[in-house]
């Protein structure tokens, strides 16, 4: 019996990360097997790709809730074909647009109750409560946003109350539902309608799946089975840890994080070579965005003991760190591109390894940058030097920034020379193993300054996917 059938899920939207192996490995492991339907209104192919997955997945699902009808609406991140590897035969149309197209479809089938579900982050979610016509609750992903009314079970700070209500430009009460990441919750959302199908209450909050939860024994045999191929990952020590390893969205998001720091000094040091006369490496610098650091490391669990499966979970996708030759210009406009939607938990802020940065955020986005050094490598003590936009710089990237995602399309387009590198967790696995133990710092490799340092993000926490319960009140 496969995860999915044994979770009984009633549906599915399709997110980002479903493309990472590309389409078909989207179609045969996943769409060809499963047993409820999978949901976007918002993804189409083109001619050639429609005869292969069409049927695979819908716009919408229709429910029966004991006597009414529910319709679910499924939609994706637009921003998929620049995240992943979705490729070029499928279109990513706006949410907002796809979404009222198929709610009015529904609306002519004279379907009263209707759910958005989708994983496009917060802000999309927000904005699709406020203007679809006719949507009357939003559950999303995407941003791993954690909503809760009181005081939370866990150490997790709120976005803002559970559900959170907008008003719709048509005047309803619309209430938006995420619920963290991880599995680490799940999220119970109790709905009550009036007669007319309009929402006259919300509530509820995500439940904490501690101890106190009495786990699922055909779940718990499923867990089981698939750690035995995978135990060496649990088993193996690489190093210790002192200190924590912050790999948190809400620290590699929005500022320089010591799990960054670890990764990209392991990335330099992987590109160590024997020096020439001019210069004393060939390579002193590393730029990894921040949404590609997935989890952090605590020093008081297990000794400060690392893993291989800690790395793995803190660098799952299985990439390689690549060798890029790029101008000045190039690289400071990816470290504008970095900062030009701070504050929405994007993942392209940058960490870094030999190089200083700073940034003001009360400036346009494109002229954030005012400063940029680089560890200089064509001298015999290194220090640190303005970046200069016609001079060529090698620098340390990781193979999906490379490839130009996350919109670093600056460095696939402009970039002058390109070596493919080790895998990631190798790299890192044999840094930390070099030194046995670690105690990685936060150095001010980035910095702010200006009047706009202080943009809001007590709002801002990391969740990837979102389980909901809902129960329909009717009164009649």
């Amino acid at each position: 019996m496969s995860t999915p059938t044994i979770l009984h899920t009633h549906s599915n939207a399709l997110g980002n990360h479903e493309f990472d192996n590309g389409v078909d490995g989207l179609i045969k492991p996943f769409l060809q097997s499963v047993n409820f339907p999978v949901l976007s209104a918002n993804i189409k192919p083109d001619a050639y790709l429609a005869p292969n997955i069409t049927g695979y997945y819908k716009p919408y699902h229709i429910f029966t809730v004991g006597s009414e009808k529910v319709g679910v609406v499924g939609y994706t991140s637009k921003e998929t074909p620049l995240l992943t590897s979705s490729g070029p035969h499928l279109i990513f149309e706006d949410e907002v647009e796809a979404l009222q197209r198929e709610v009015d479809k529904l609306k002519t089938l004279k379907i009263k109750y209707i759910i958005a579900l989708g994983h496009s982050g917060f802000e999309t979610d927000k904005r699709i409560a406020k203007e679809v016509k006719g949507v009357d609750i939003v559950v999303g992903g995407h941003t791993n946003t954690f909503l809760y009314t009181g005081t939370p079970p866990s150490n997790d700070v709120p976005a803002g109350k559970y559900p959170y209500m907008i008003k719709s430009n048509d005047g309803q009460n619309v209430p938006v539902v995420q619920a963290y990441a991880y599995g680490k919750y799940l999220g119970y959302l109790k709905v009550t309608f009036d007669n007319a199908g309009k929402v006259t209450k919300a509530e509820g909050n995500p439940i904490l799946l501690d101890s106190n939860i009495i786990q699922d024994p055909a779940i718990l045999r499923e867990v089981n089975e698939w750690k035995k191929p995978l135990a060496h990952y649990s088993k193996e020590i690489i190093g210790q840890t002192l200190v924590y390893l912050n790999g948190t969205n809400v620290e590699c998001r929005y500022r320089e994080c010591n799990m960054g720091n670890l990764i990209c000094d392991a990335a330099v040091y992987e590109y160590i070579r024997n020096p020439d006369e001019m210069y004393w490496n060939q390579v002193t610098s590393c730029i990894v965005q921040g949404g590609g650091i997935r989890s952090a490391i605590d020093e008081r669990a297990n000794k400060g003991m690392i893993t291989l499966e800690d790395l793995s979970n803190v660098l799952p996708f299985g990439g390689t760190f690549d060798m890029i030759a790029i101008k000045g210009s190039v690289l400071k406009a990816a470290f504008e591109h970095s900062v030009r939607r701070y504050g929405g938990n994007t993942g392209e802020f940058l960490q870094v390894s030999g190089i200083h940065v700073s940034f003001d955020l009360s400036r346009n986005p494109g002229e954030r940058v005012v400063l940029l050094e680089i560890l200089c490598a064509d001298c015999r003590v290194p220090h640190y030097e303005p970046v200069e936009n016609q001079k060529i710089y090698k620098i340390v990237v990781n193979s999906f920034m490379a490839g130009g995602g996350d919109s670093f399309s600056m460095l696939k387009n402009e970039n002058l020379k390109h070596d493919i590198g080790s895998m990631d967790v190798k790299v890192v696995s044999n840094y930390i193993k070099q030194r046995g133990r670690i105690y990685p710092a936060v150095e001010k490799r980035i910095s702010f300054t200006g009047s706009g340092t202080r943009i809001s993000i007590n709002h801002i926490n990391f969740l990837l996917m979102c389980v909901l319960i809902f129960a329909l009140y009717f009164h009649i």
